[in-house]
This record gives structure tokens, sequence and C-alpha cells, in this order.
């Protein structure tokens, strides 16, 4: 695949987890499809995923399903 930002055919897309937003408002989306490069190590998603990504915030608890997970603080005791 082309990489966007280099023009190498070294791209290749890799799923990820992210987090967005915080409390009860929080959502954790999973399998985001991210475009990385290996020659210019850069990342970056489609206008379309970034869309999908909005679509799913806003209507988190209709598409969404409840999972439990652990959650930790950092602070100093962590490290």
């Amino acid at each position: 695949m082309i990489c966007e930002n280099c023009g190498k055919k070294t791209a290749s897309i890799k799923q990820v987890t992210k987090s967005f937003g915080r409390g009860h408002s929080l959502v954790v989306i999973e399998d985001i499809p991210v475009h990385s490069c290996t020659s210019c190590h850069e990342s970056y998603i489609t206008a379309t995923t970034a869309r999908t990504i909005d679509r799913i915030r806003k209507n988190r608890v209709a598409v969404g399903k409840a999972k439990r997970v652990l959650v930790a603080s950092f602070n100093k005791s962590a490290a």
C-alpha cells in the first residue's frame, strides 16, 4: 500500500483500539483501521474512518455493548 505521507509502498493497515471521552461519556472503539508506514513512521486514518468514529461516539449507547474493563490511574506509586 502506498503511504499518503511519503509516497513509498511501505504502508499497511493495522487495527487499533482507542478510548474517547471521560467518565460517563467514555467510549472505547475497537478495530479502528489505521494506516501505518514503516518508512516515515507516520500513522493516519482516512476521512471516512474519522466520520465513522464521530458517528460511533455520538451514538455510543445505541451501537456499543457494555464490557467490564480494569481501569488504572497513573500515579507515582505505579512507576
